[in-house]
């Protein structure tokens, strides 16, 4: 019997499922951050353990036959741009393996084959289009370079909104109090952001969105520069067709394109995305796997 194995990776953590081509399908296991950029080995030993599991527990759902190798794709985020894909198969040994970014999975995954946009936010920030089976992408370049609109990227802007108000450069309100609360000195901030991750400084995004629905003038200036950065990628996809279909994807995806809409994005076509990141993948891994030929 043919298994089809999906895995969501990136730099908070990652999910992994198998599909049987009955289509049954295991329970999700998580597993760490795997993160190919940062820390190529340790996302290595990651991914081999989750995919492993889930092998194991689709044995165990038909104990009787023999699975076919299985046929898995790889969602990683910074796969695109870091050549993710050759270290990967050499390492993982499996022979039927695509390795793709991770907007591709949720592309295919919000929409299936159809047309459409996803803005994907969570720890790092990335929107693609789908039209015909072509892809665009915009933006997903790390959180050094780019990220905006991001958890990490509302995070860090928060703590450089408290130091500005330190300084009495710019505006403090209820949030930049409550990171000095936090944070009781400058020193004890630096200390934090140098040694932080992305995803630490993206566990700083909820207290902004909280202080935001609060009325906090500093939190809602960082989420306007972030959504306005996003609505202007939004629009450069659609390329003048503004009854392209737009889906939220990642922790922070719904909040923040409510917020687009809410100020200036109200022509927006929003829709619920038909599935996950992970169904992506697993859609991948069934239908968009390239011929066998490729994998030799």
């Amino acid at each position: 019997m043919r298994v089809f194995i999906g895995l969501d990776g990136g730099g908070t953590g990652c999910r992994a499922q198998a599909e049987l081509e009955d289509g049954r399908r295991t329970e999700v296991r998580a597993g760490p951050a795997a993160n190919v950029h940062s820390d190529p080995e340790g996302a290595t030993h990651a991914i081999a353990a989750l995919l492993a599991a889930v092998l194991a527990e689709a044995q165990r759902l038909t104990p009787a036959q023999t699975l076919a190798p299985p046929q898995v794709v790889l969602g990683l985020a910074g796969a695109s741009e870091t050549g993710a894909e050759a270290m990967l198969r050499a390492t993982l040994l499996y022979p039927v393996l695509r390795v793709l970014g991770d907007i591709d999975i949720a592309l295919k995954g919000a929409f299936g084959a159809a047309d459409g946009i996803v803005m994907a936010i969570g720890t790092g920030s990335v929107l693609a289009a789908q039209r015909g089976g072509q892809m665009q992408r915009l933006g997903g370049y790390g959180f050094l370079l780019g990220d905006e609109g991001s958890g990490a990227w509302i995070g860090r802007t928060a703590l450089s909104r408290a130091l500005y108000a330190q300084d009495r450069l710019g505006p403090a309100g209820p949030l930049t109090d409550a990171l000095w609360a936090r944070f009781s000195s400058v020193a004890q901030m630096l200390a934090f952001a140098k040694s932080a991750r992305p995803a630490d400084f993206a566990a700083l995004a909820p207290a902004v969105l909280a202080h935001d629905r609060a009325r906090c003038p500093v939190a809602g200036a960082i989420l306007d520069a972030g959504c306005a950065y996003l609505l202007r990628a939004i629009v450069r996809l659609q390329a003048g067709r503004p009854d392209v279909p737009v889906a939220p994807m990642g922790g922070l995806g719904t909040a923040l394109l409510g917020r687009i809409v809410a100020q200036g994005g109200a022509h927006l076509r929003t829709v619920t995305p038909k599935g996950n990141a992970l169904d992506g993948a697993l859609w991948q891994a069934r239908h968009g796997m390239p011929p066998k030929e490729e994998f030799a």
